[in-house]
């Protein structure tokens, strides 16, 4: 479980999950709630037309067993170089690792 010092509501996050958890293997956000059994965000992208950020009407909830790993962008980091280029290059290589063939040994 993560700590709730080191996430807390207004960060943006990158949130790679394990695989066939969700329809998607990797969501990008603001951070609404988070508590002992996961963490709520609305999902969010980059708009050049707006030059801000585009917040999806929907949050989802992720519970904490189901993460992997997780890119976060505190309030000290620029949010338009977070959610306009390293959340979503976290987000394709997350899919091009879960889209390698397993290898058998």
């Amino acid at each position: 479980m993560a700590k709730p010092d080191v996430i807390k509501p207004g960060y943006f996050v990158a949130i790679s999950l394990i695989p066939e958890t969700a329809p998607e293997c990797c969501y990008i956000g603001l951070v609404k709630v988070l508590d002992e059994y996961g963490i709520r965000i609305t999902q969010a992208e980059w708009d050049d037309q707006l030059d801000g950020v585009k917040q999806a009407s929907e949050d989802i909830f992720v519970p904490w067993v189901n993460i992997n790993s997780m890119l976060v962008c505190t309030e000290q980091e620029p949010i338009r170089r977070f959610v306009r280029d390293k959340a979503p290059a976290w987000k394709r290589q997350t899919e091009a690792i879960y889209k390698r063939p397993k290898v058998n040994k």
